[in-house]
């Protein structure tokens, strides 16, 4: 169901109808809310995680260069 059923729902005084059309337009955001978020989620965990290496190494690399 889409938006224009949500609204020919009401007009008709369908108000079961509207009610299921409703509900399954405010599930549907939410769920693409949330698909959004988890992404954004993964991809600042890794950014954040690739980030930690890096600063490793280069503190690895002083070490060494100040070993020699």
């Amino acid at each position: 169901m889409d938006t224009r059923t949500f609204i020919d729902s009401l007009a008709s005084g369908n108000s079961a109808e509207a009610k299921e059309a409703l509900s399954n337009l405010i599930s549907a955001k939410a769920f693409d809310a949330l698909e959004a978020r988890k992404i954004e989620i993964a991809q600042n965990l890794f950014r954040d995680q690739d980030q930690e290496e890096d600063s490793q190494e280069e503190v690895q690399d002083e070490e060494q260069t100040e070993e020699e």
